[in-house]
């Protein structure tokens, strides 16, 4: 499994445009429930890699706002972190 931890925020943006892309339909190269699951549990425990992650997906939109993508990635894709719980 992906340790997302060592990942840099180019690489995890590059995994979320992959489950942003598959959300929104596309098939080919999506990650893996337990990889979907693993990162929004990351990004949900750790808001500056969360911050530094879209800021680097940011320029790589293309059929996608910034506020959209942002929305997707607050609202529906990262779960809040459990205060007892840290990744």
């Amino acid at each position: 499994m992906t340790r997302f931890r060592d990942l840099t925020p180019v690489e995890i943006a590059d995994v979320l445009a992959r489950m942003y892309a598959a959300d929104q339909g596309a098939t080919g190269d999506a990650p893996t429930p337990a990889q979907r699951t693993a990162l929004a549990d990351y990004l949900g425990c750790h808001e500056d890699a969360r911050a530094a992650a879209f800021e680097a997906w940011v320029p790589e939109l293309v059929s996608v706002t910034a506020d959209e993508a942002e929305y997707w990635l607050d609202v529906e894709f990262v779960e809040p972190c459990p205060e007892d719980r840290v990744i």
